[in-house]
């Protein structure tokens, strides 16, 4: 919507985002039964909530179907073993494919917002991202 605006950001910052909230990517199958936060059935309780009367398939829901072309820098971190991380690998390859400038931070075994944690991993995710909000 910024991009739409004319509004032009130095870099966004994701941090596990859900990003098709659809939740129909067949690749989430795999990492679903390793996730120790997140379930398809206790997430769609919250994602009705949060969309209200708006579709699923609306892209400020689901932002993953919308035009990539033209946004901003991002930096994507994600861990494996979070039911988004399937969906963060696709906007990645959207992003480039679009010819977005994309710095993704994938982390091995970690889970849903893992950079949040008071955790090593987390520490290491929040220095790089402070980081490239300065650079």
């Amino acid at each position: 919507m910024l991009r739409e605006e004319g509004i032009a950001l130095r870099r966004t910052v994701l941090i596990s985002p859900a990003l098709d909230l659809r939740l129909d990517n067949p690749e989430i199958d795999a990492v679903e039964p390793r996730d120790p936060w997140l379930a398809r059935p206790g997430i769609r309780g919250a994602i009705d909530l949060w969309r209200a009367d708006l579709p699923l398939d609306d892209p400020r829901v689901s932002p993953l179907l919308a035009d990539l072309a033209g946004l901003g820098p991002l930096a994507v971190f994600s861990g494996t073993v979070d039911i988004t991380y399937p969906d963060v690998r696709r906007l990645v390859s959207r992003a480039l494919a679009a010819g977005v400038e994309v710095d993704f931070h994938e982390a091995q075994g970690m889970v849903h917002v893992y950079p949040l944690l008071p955790i090593p991993e987390g520490r290491t995710a929040r220095t790089a991202m402070a980081a490239l909000l300065r650079s």
